[in-house]
């Protein structure tokens, strides 16, 4: 199963990247990000979920439907783990009408939650929202217009500095 994964390398300069991925066995280097996906929106949802399984076959995707969930998810994650062993990294990327708590009330609330590991967090917004949105605080590390496709992805990853993808290689993907 070839794709890209999603992961967290170095010791020091701790950075987000995309590596070639070539299937679930592969032992790389750098902490392989889980992905925690929130949108209410099931039709959209499947969409996205497609769209990210296609791209990044190797990393772990969890969906949720409201803020309360993606909380919940989090701290039984961290409950989870061994304190002597780190939590894997986290993408979340989550809609701005995440239902029950959305955009940056569920942010505010992530960002208290204690131990969480790494994470960056990109809020899924509607078309337009995005300078709206970084007025807001806590802002979060990235926002992407919807519909969500990979390719916005990788511009939004790109700007925090991570290399890009192989240029031969084609996204897999229809707009979510």
């Amino acid at each position: 199963m070839a794709g890209k994964i999603l992961l967290i390398e170095g010791d020091i300069d701790r950075r987000w990247r995309l590596a070639q991925a070539i299937g679930r066995g592969e032992c790389l280097p750098g902490g392989v990000a889980d992905i925690l996906f929130g949108d209410f929106e099931q039709a959209r949802a499947e969409a996205t979920v497609g769209v990210l399984r296609r791209n990044l076959p190797v990393n772990g995707i969890h969906v949720v439907r409201s803020g309360c969930e993606a909380l919940e998810f989090l701290r039984h994650r961290a409950s989870q783990c061994a304190p002597e062993s780190p939590l894997p990294p986290v993408l979340a990327l989550l809609d701005e009408d995440l239902s029950g708590m959305a955009g940056h009330s569920i942010l505010r609330s992530m960002l208290n939650l204690p131990s969480l590991g790494e994470m960056m967090i990109i809020i899924l917004v509607g078309a337009g929202r995005v300078i709206a949105h970084r007025l807001w605080s806590p802002e979060a590390d990235g926002y992407l217009e919807k519909p969500f496709t990979f390719r916005k992805f990788m511009v939004c990853l790109r700007s925090w500095g991570v290399p890009p993808p192989i240029a031969h290689i084609s996204f897999r993907e229809m707009p979510a």
